[in-house]
């Protein structure tokens, strides 16, 4: 959770698949709302091509992935917000696990064994 004092930086991949899918865009919409608690840069790849336009978002280190300029509002006043909390729906699940791949083998293992 947020407070009131938290300062973020919100970095926005301006590398070559980011740049095709709108990064550009993405940036500028970030842009419009700096402030005093809130710095955006463009950054270099962040080597999550495939899910761009990539944003990270410090000192709490989410990513959100595929980010739309439509999204930045949702961000801003969801994520950024004093109570805020990231937005499960545009984590970007590489870097995001609800549960660890080990965690849900073993619970499948434990219901398969319960068939016996």
């Amino acid at each position: 959770m947020a407070d009131d004092n938290q300062r973020y930086l919100i970095m926005v991949c301006q590398h070559r698949s980011c740049s095709r899918n709108g990064a550009e865009q993405v940036l500028s919409e970030f842009q419009k709302h700096q402030s005093d608690t809130v710095m955006v840069s463009q950054c270099e790849c962040q080597g999550q091509c495939g899910s761009g336009p990539t944003v990270r978002i410090m000192p709490e280190n989410v990513w959100y992935c595929q980010v739309r300029p439509e999204d930045v509002e949702t961000i801003v006043n969801e994520h950024l917000a004093s109570d805020g909390a990231p937005i499960q729906r545009m984590l970007n699940p590489r870097m995001h696990q609800a549960e660890s791949a080990y965690a849900h083998l073993a619970s499948q293992y434990q219901a398969f064994l319960q068939k016996e």
